[in-house]
């Protein structure tokens, strides 16, 4: 195939052309590098023969830009997000995050796989189509937002006010990572989210623990009391109605379920040693896939760095995230939370809404999710197929916002350390997926 073939002959550029793009930080919490990011990507779309234009949100802009196939051919609509999670050296990199290196085959840098990488390949796969004359075999249409690592808050309203813009039959785009065996895999749907913030308030400063312990309240007894009142002993959820939507997992689920090869070949490649730490491994995918649950992120407040210091904190917080599955309301949820505190008698701690998503799913019986199967097939290896994303994207604005089916089909390695240190992406796996990518449009057509 033409397009293969010259993907292959361009492997040298592309990749040089990917360090440059991910030397620009672009990191929307910070509010750094967006407006450089955004240009860079609809400069290499333009290039790649795609029509681009920076589109204005209520917060930061988005790229949108649209390839014109045969008029009666598909339509697909491709996400993706070109602003990163936050990075530095003293966080346990081995090299600057946004000084790119090539090292044993992986590119190390932030957004290597997460996300520019991924949407990088796609945009990729066009470019090959024009430079060998030949027409892309259906209409593309690139959703390229800057504000996914901070919830996409800006996201939902641009999408309900464009949606003839927005117009396709599918929805197909890269996210996550690939199986540990370097199978394709493609998701149908992902989990909810409730992140929040829970604020223990003290004395306001924090004081000398000899001079005050005993006495002033120290508000992390108090959190950690809050905390732990949101589960039971066997690790429930306790806020009333959590779990009255949750449906039973259905058959075609089940089967998807069931041909996901054993879990401990993932968790080796991520997370090493620390797979014993994990219970009922058998049942991963299912927990993490199919069922809703609550996870401490993290406490903040008084003293954690290295050595002593004594003080008693004048206040304290913790960072909590829910995941949620179809039929559960996060803004529902929130204010249930807000309710089932106060019933316990905790109306002094002050509950913050931090992100929401709301969790989606797509029929794998639908028509052109079995041409994305079978396109992907086409490239050589049979795909794992996952029932959704345990973790949280914004598919549901495309499931029902849009009306649209969706597939995900990440294009990072499993151990692509996304959000931690030492980010990367493989380089060969990379190449592959600009070549997957160009295989899927043809499939699709």
């Amino acid at each position: 195939m033409a397009v293969i073939d010259f993907l292959r002959s361009r492997r040298e550029q592309n990749l040089a052309e990917l360090i440059e793009y991910l030397e620009i930080p672009s990191i929307s919490t910070l509010g750094i590098g967006v407006e450089e990011a955004a240009g860079h990507l609809a400069g290499l779309m333009d290039v790649a023969g795609i029509e681009a234009q920076i589109l204005p949100t209520e917060g930061i802009s988005l790229v949108y830009g649209e390839v014109k196939g045969p008029p009666d051919a598909p339509t697909m609509l491709i996400y993706g997000h070109y602003d990163v999670q936050p990075a530095d050296i003293s966080e346990g990199w081995n090299s600057e995050p946004f000084e790119p290196q090539v090292r044993d085959g992986r590119l190390y840098a932030r957004g290597s796989g997460d996300n520019k990488g991924q949407h990088f390949a796609q945009i990729k796969a066009v470019e090959a189509y024009h430079q060998t004359n030949m027409k892309v075999p259906i209409n593309l249409k690139f959703l390229i937002e800057g504000e996914e690592e901070m919830g996409s808050p800006s996201l939902r309203k641009f999408i309900q006010s464009n949606k003839e813009l927005l117009t396709a039959d599918i929805a197909c785009s890269s996210d996550g990572s690939l199986h540990p065996s370097g199978r394709p895999t493609l998701s149908l749907g992902c989990r909810g989210l409730l992140y929040i913030e829970l604020v223990s308030h003290g004395v306001g400063k924090d004081l000398h623990s000899g001079s005050y312990g005993g006495a002033a309240p120290n508000p992390f007894w108090r959190l950690m009391e809050a905390v732990q009142c949101l589960r039971d002993g066997e690790g429930r959820v306790r806020v009333p109605g959590f779990y009255e939507s949750v449906l039973p997992v259905g058959e075609a689920d089940q089967d998807a379920l069931e041909g996901i090869p054993d879990p401990e070949t993932e968790l080796q490649a991520v997370i090493g040693e620390g797979v014993s730490q994990i219970p009922e491994l058998p049942a991963f995918y299912k927990k993490v896939l199919t069922q809703p649950n609550l996870n401490i992120c993290g406490f903040q407040g008084g003293y954690s760095n290295d050595g002593m210091k004594t003080i008693l904190p004048g206040s304290a917080r913790a960072k909590l995230d829910f995941r949620l599955v179809v039929e559960q309301d996060p803004d529902k949820l929130f204010d249930d939370v807000c309710s089932f505190l106060k019933a316990e008698g905790f109306d002094d701690i002050e509950v913050r809404k931090m992100a929401t998503f709301d969790a989606s799913k797509t029929p794998a019986d639908n028509p052109y999710v079995q041409k994305v199967i079978q396109a992907v097939a086409g490239y050589g290896d049979e795909p794992v197929i996952y029932p959704n994303f345990g973790g949280s994207v914004p598919d549901s604005m495309f499931t029902r916002d849009l009306g649209l089916p969706s597939v995900w089909f990440p294009l990072a390695n499993a151990d692509s350390n996304a959000h931690a240190p030492d980010e990367n992406i493989d380089v060969e796996i990379f190449h592959r997926g600009c070549e997957i990518a160009a295989t899927l449009m043809g499939g699709l057509a």
